[in-house]
């Protein structure tokens, strides 16, 4: 491993320029690691893997995260059924943000919306 550089001395400018090259040079590196593990996946016989474009990455799935939105994990937007409701008829699922109904209600965390359970 080369010797690091004593970089106490540098100008900001300086160090930009430094960023600006290890950045580039860490780009081409993984390039060329990427062709390199492409033709070793395409001597295995999986070369039906399609190339994504840029920096995605692959999620248990097999998705990228460029397929469809930010990859995800847990529900892959599955409905879940609604475990409280409103006076109106509002559902709610219990996951994500207290809904608006909830909090105008006087729902403060989520004991207070256990008068609201679905039974």
């Amino acid at each position: 491993m080369p010797k690091i550089p004593d970089i106490s001395g540098y100008s900001f400018d300086d160090l930009s320029r430094l960023v600006a090259l290890a950045t580039k040079r860490m780009d081409e590196i993984r390039g060329k690691r990427i062709k390199e593990l492409r033709a070793e996946l395409d001597k295995l016989g999986g070369g039906d893997v399609p190339s994504p474009p840029g920096r995605s990455r692959r999620t248990a799935k097999g998705r990228t995260s460029s397929d469809n939105g930010p990859a995800r994990r847990g529900s892959l937007g599955r409905k879940v059924p609604a475990q409280f409701r409103g006076p109106q008829g509002e559902e709610y699922s219990g996951r994500g943000a207290i809904p608006k109904w909830a909090r105008e209600l006087g729902v403060n965390d989520r004991s207070d919306l256990e008068k609201y359970r679905i039974r």
